[in-house]
């Protein structure tokens, strides 16, 4: 993921939060800043900044930009763009201005490029 680096925010950001490896969390989650979900999270996901996956995701996203190396069971709706790395799975519908889907990249579902971004995220 080192080519990528720049999509992300440094591990050391004071505004990031992080659901880690070991943990499962049910329910919905807002939070103001970025977010990384090593874990599980079944609920849906509400973001001020920007969202990284590389666990689990069992709901639906809205975040003004989505990586993902992880698995995302739900909709992606992103003012920006929407990430799927090598080796991710997303299964569901995804908004977006942008949409990069990487060689090795699994998704299932319709996407849709929007030409402004949504009234509402």
């Amino acid at each position: 993921m080192s080519e990528d680096s720049s999509l992300f925010l440094p591990d050391n950001t004071p505004s990031l939060s992080r659901i880690p490896p070991d943990a499962k969390l049910k329910g919905d989650l807002n939070v103001t800043g970025a977010i990384q979900v090593d874990g599980r999270l079944e609920g849906n996901l509400v973001s001020g900044g920007p969202v990284r996956v590389t666990g689990t995701v069992i709901g639906d996203i809205r975040s003004p930009s989505v990586v993902s190396s992880g698995t995302v069971k739900g909709n992606i709706r992103s003012s920006g763009y929407v990430k799927l790395m090598k080796g991710s799975f997303a299964k569901g519908d995804i908004h977006a201005p942008s949409v990069i889907v990487q060689e090795g990249a699994s998704h299932n579902g319709r996407i849709q490029l929007l030409t402004a971004a949504p009234d509402k995220l």
